[in-house]
């Protein structure tokens, strides 16, 4: 039977046609404007996708994508991303990037094993973000590259729900004044998939090492930044596929901004911890793991579904010691939404101790 999208299945509804025809296409453009309740804050998720190739020859040059999803929330979030993955012909260049403007209040629960289950305080700013990565193919499906990466934080602010004083008050020294990072990164980067949008196949490999000129009281700062990802599919036919997911993340040599530490929530991508609010858990290093199985429902891969669980342990603060372990689980539906590019309207619930989280999206979390 063949693929089918939601395309294929709003004209058959309207009785134009039985598919669309994507022959010769390069361009593939989602749309996905849904409103969602995400840990119980109510808000609109606009999610835009483009994928496109930048060579004549698939087989030879990876997939492009362009993502861009604005988040506005009830309790006051603004979210702007953009994030991009484009690859040159015959992927002799790729450049990686992640901008965003954001308003964003946020929870907060302590620093490391000082972690509490009701919120500490509501920490309210604003933040600007530039990153970019630019790499160079050195061999088959090893990259090495430079990145500069920007954060600027401004108007903080704090609204305290405990008598004493919060960690952020105690590791920022109360101090609440504007705060800029800006580092340079190398990295190095491995990777064989042939979709980043929904991969079936491969492994994926990246470290980057940043080097930030300035901290708190002007220290300089340094960050470790790991992620492997691996791909195993079961059938030619049908899609059934094992992934599987490991993370590390963790500043060293100085004192970072208390928003620069690793959080849960908080890589690149913002897709670590379903089963977990972003921001639950934060210290000066974060491990993760996480695994799933995705398969179709439907012959014709309309619909599909995946089953996921999750651990992430932060260390007790100023040391690299794990000790507590933070498991979550949880189910997804998937409704093909592009055939063209394979991506899927992803909807996830997870559940963890006392915590739980629903996403939405127009790619998979890994």
């Amino acid at each position: 039977m063949g693929k089918k999208d939601i395309r294929d299945v709003l004209y058959k509804i309207l009785k134009k046609n039985d598919s669309v025809n994507y022959k010769d296409k390069k361009l593939a453009f989602s749309l996905l404007p849904v409103p969602v309740d995400v840990n119980s804050s109510t808000g609109l998720i606009i999610s835009f996708l483009t994928s496109f190739y930048l060579g004549n020859d698939y087989t030879k040059t990876k997939m492009s994508q362009i993502t861009f999803s604005p988040y506005f929330s009830f309790s006051n979030q603004y979210v702007f991303p953009l994030q991009t993955y484009i690859y040159t012909k015959e992927n002799k260049w790729s450049f990686i990037g992640d901008y965003r403007y954001m308003i964003y209040p946020q929870f907060t629960y302590g620093l490391g094993e000082h972690n509490i289950d009701e919120e500490m305080s509501t920490l309210n700013y604003q933040q600007w973000r530039f990153y970019q990565f630019v790499n160079r193919k050195v061999f088959g499906n090893y990259r090495l590259g430079l990145g500069v990466l920007l954060d600027n934080y401004k108007n903080i602010s704090e609204e305290s729900y405990i008598e004493e004083e919060t960690d952020y008050s105690k590791y920022m020294n109360g101090d609440f004044a504007d705060e800029t990072s800006l580092g340079i990164a190398i990295q190095g980067l491995y990777d064989s998939r042939e979709n980043t949008i929904n991969p079936e196949q491969g492994f994926y490999l990246e470290a980057d090492l940043r080097i930030n000129t300035n901290g708190i009281d002007g220290d300089k700062w340094q960050s470790l930044y790991v992620d492997a990802r691996k791909y195993y599919s079961f059938s030619k036919e049908k899609h059934k596929v094992w992934a599987s997911r490991a993370f590390y993340w963790s500043t060293f040599g100085g004192k970072p901004h208390y928003l620069d530490l690793p959080s849960i929530g908080w890589d690149r991508e913002g897709k670590t911890g379903r089963g977990f609010t972003k921001n639950r858990y934060r210290s000066n290093a974060l491990l993760y793991f996480e695994t799933e199985y995705r398969t179709d429902i439907t012959a014709n891969g309309f619909i599909g579904a995946v089953f996921f669980t999750n651990i992430s342990s932060v260390s007790k603060f100023d040391t690299y010691k794990f000790t507590k372990w933070n498991p979550a689980v949880g189910t997804g539906l998937r409704v093909k939404w592009n055939k063209q590019n394979n991506n899927n309207l992803v909807l996830d619930f997870g559940v963890s101790k006392n915590d739980w989280s629903l996403r939405l999206g127009l790619a998979e979390n890994f």
